[in-house]
């Protein structure tokens, strides 16, 4: 059960998601929530204050379930390279194929893009915070490097938030599988280790990197 609800609660919120993933946001109207439910529109109104309300919850619950999933991935992955390329790849699946994205673009394509683009910041901003989350953790046991997670988390966030509407069009096909582990494991998993470096950061490594490395014996 979701922090803050009880069973009444969720039964609302399982109401909604059927009948939005029925009829589309705009159709799925609070009369039809509450019959499904078996309660009356006041309990609703006085629950949630309101059906925008009751929408946000219910993608909150629907994005915090995927990141329990996401954490149980990561733990049993082996080494910190398999668990970020394993959970990056499952957050990029999730987003195009869950039954919330996938059966709203079917039933209301016009309104579930409207949806995502222009109220899609509170679902980028629950990410960049699990995300933040999940590094931080990774940072304070020693399995990644201290860099500000803040951006990385940000880029990949909105990486998903975008592969979710427009998955084709770019250099990546992202539906296909093989194409994908490639992207994720030469770019997202150095990513996630390292953080954004500038370029003085790069040349620092390089040169611990000569300094460290044993002299070359002479051609004999």
């Amino acid at each position: 059960m979701a922090d803050g609800y009880d069973e009444a609660d969720e039964a609302i919120m399982d109401a909604a998601l059927e009948r939005i993933l029925q009829v589309g946001i705009r159709r799925a109207s609070l009369e039809d929530i509450a019959r499904r439910a078996g309660i009356n529109r006041i309990t609703i109104h006085r629950r949630f204050a309101g059906k925008d309300n009751l929408v946000e919850a219910v993608l909150e619950r629907e994005t915090q379930r995927m990141q329990v999933e996401v954490t149980a991935i990561a733990a049993a992955a082996p080494g910190v390279d398999a668990q970020i390329e394993e959970t990056v790849l499952y957050v990029l699946l999730q987003t195009r194929i869950h039954r919330l994205v996938a059966e709203l673009l079917r039933v209301a394509p016009e309104e579930a893009l409207g949806f995502y683009t222009v109220q899609g910041g509170r679902l980028v901003a629950l990410g960049i915070d699990y995300i933040v989350g999940m590094l931080t953790h990774a940072q304070s046991a020693g399995l990644i490097a201290g860099y500000d997670p803040r951006p990385v988390a940000e880029l990949v966030a909105r990486l998903a938030h975008s592969l979710m509407l427009t998955p084709d069009g770019g250099s990546v096909e992202f539906t296909d599988p093989d194409a994908a582990r490639t992207f994720v494991r030469t770019t997202i998993v150095p990513l996630m280790k390292r953080g954004i470096t500038t370029d003085d950061e790069e040349l620092a490594h390089d040169d611990d990197d000569t300094h460290s490395r044993p002299a070359s014996r002479p051609a004999s």
